[in-house]
């Protein structure tokens, strides 16, 4: 997932990356600061990284897996160390009428927070011509030291949580786990999105690669899009799917990009003539089933579960929204919850993705750097301006400290890390090729940003895959077709005839 802005069935983070859903439907796809001192500016730049390889283990199934070390803080070369995970799938052209090439794809998963390495093999089975390097970004994963908040993810295992207890318990949570890591001595202001670009390419060196291409989803794109401010001299092409534009007030304006995504699912279910005649007035269900659950709440026991009052559900909806398997449920999922039908809800695909990964997620990652890379470019007065404008998911994207919650503001404060990171809500420019792509139905990084996150790119395509949500380059054929086609010639406008025809096929 990659930014939480709810987790129970609902949990869903609000960047939730596409390829974490990859790892389990990828059998279907079978388908200047800083970086001046790293240039110059403190001297010669370090002898070359080097890769300690290790046994990648039975369960990463990759060619190639190591660590590479680099330090705390890239303006002090020379201080502090850390160790980065990597791995591998290298090219595998057997079988196929595909021919290698020597330039690998260099995936950043979402978040932040999410492994990068998990899903390597899933996505070197995608990219079968070139080398996939995945890295778990620092604070990550099998990255040393890894920033992991135990404490919230004992509330994501409980199945007896009640919303009015949620969210007191994982404001709690959240500020001692913060507390807990500044004691062990984490310095949480290096684990930002401006290290984390540099660190991509001491990794590059690391492994002796000159030019890569860099595929971001969800946040990653925030992250690629660091690396094209920070780092561009060896990139061939650069992927953002699912965007977010650093210009933007996220945590300002996700509550109109969630409430404008619902009103198109409703929309489009309205003019499905085999939606509306199954689920005629969904508006209307939707609406009393809302005033239903608060009079009288489904108690659902499973794991992040507990009780589905109105904003569980709007929750539930909210996690439904991030891909296509989940858009389709959504009217079953309106119904089931006015029926009382739990056995539906439980066997969604958006409860058996919360299920499978609400403990994957690095959180003192994640608020690290989100406190520095968007937080602390908004304040809770603009929150609530947002919220005003649109409020529809406002209590759902309240029930825990999500980048849309005033709640994340204290976490922030309680976790010291309230300046921001120089330079990261402002338009990045580059002439590097660079493919944009937005789901007609993305909640949280809707087709509306694309315009800003490209406002100065000189050589880049943006796309809007329809009938799609986060992530379409991963989790659509069309959109996968225009990545590869991408891919192997980034300087050529991809063919996007495709793009317009898809839609949801309601269940």
């Amino acid at each position: 997932m990659s930014t939480p802005e709810s987790m129970t069935p609902t949990r869903l983070p609000a960047c939730y990356s596409p390829s974490m859903i990859v790892r389990l439907i990828t059998t279907n796809l079978a388908l200047t600061l800083i970086s001046s001192a790293l240039a110059g500016g403190a001297g010669a730049p370090p002898a070359k990284p080097t890769f300690r390889e290790v046994p990648c283990g039975a369960a990463l199934p990759a060619d190639r897996c190591g660590y590479v070390k680099m330090p705390l803080d890239h303006a002090q070369p020379r201080g502090k160390q850390i160790e980065l995970f990597v791995a591998v799938s290298r090219a595998n052209v057997s079988g196929t009428t595909l021919k290698a090439v020597p330039d690998p794809l260099f995936y950043l998963e979402g978040g932040p927070g999410g492994s990068s390495s998990d899903s390597v093999p899933a996505l070197g089975a995608a990219f079968k011509n070139r080398d996939l390097v995945g890295i778990d970004q620092r604070g990550v994963g099998r990255s040393l030291p890894a920033l992991n908040c135990p404490q919230i993810n004992a509330l994501s295992s409980r199945d007896d949580l009640k919303s009015s207890q949620a969210t007191a318990l994982y404001l709690s949570a959240t500020i001692t786990c913060g507390q807990k890591l500044r004691a062990d001595r984490v310095a949480l202001e290096n684990f930002n999105t401006t290290q984390a670009a540099l660190d991509i390419d001491w990794v590059r060196r690391a492994l002796g690669y000159d030019q890569i291409n860099v595929y971001g989803a969800s946040y990653g794109t925030r992250l690629a899009q660091e690396l094209l401010r920070r780092a561009p001299g060896h990139l061939r092409a650069v992927i953002l799917d699912s965007v977010i534009a650093p210009t933007i007030d996220r945590p300002a304006q996700t509550p109109l990009a969630v409430q404008t995504a619902f009103k198109r699912v409703l929309k489009a279910c309205a003019l499905d003539a085999d939606c509306n005649a199954k689920y005629p007035n969904l508006e209307a269900t939707y609406r009393a089933t809302l005033k239903q659950l608060d009079a009288k709440p489904l108690m659902i026991k499973m794991k992040d579960g507990g009780e589905l009052d109105s904003f569980a559900l709007q929750g539930l909806i909210l996690g439904s929204m991030y891909f296509p398997q989940g858009l389709s449920e959504i009217p079953s999922l309106i119904v089931a919850a006015r029926d009382g039908d739990t056995e539906i809800i439980k066997a969604s695909f958006a409860v058996k993705l919360s299920e499978g990964l609400s403990d994957s997620l690095a959180w003192g990652a994640f608020y690290s750097n989100e406190c520095s890379g968007e937080v602390a470019y908004s304040t809770p007065a603009k929150l609530r301006t947002g919220l005003n404008a649109a409020p529809e998911f406002a209590k759902a994207l309240g029930l825990v400290a999500g980048v849309s919650s005033q709640d994340i503001f204290t976490v922030c404060q309680k976790w010291k890390l309230t300046a921001p990171a120089a330079l990261e809500n402002e338009a990045v420019t580059s002439n590097v090729p660079i493919l944009l792509l937005a789901g007609e139905f993305d909640p949280v990084t809707p087709p509306e940003w694309l315009p800003a996150a490209s406002a100065k790119f000189t050589r880049s395509y943006s796309v809007v895959i329809s009938g799609a949500a986060h992530g379409s380059g991963l989790t659509t054929a069309c959109g996968y077709g225009i990545v590869t086609q991408f891919l192997q010639n980034p300087k050529q406008a991809p063919d996007t005839a495709c793009a317009g025809l898809n839609k949801i096929i309601f269940r």
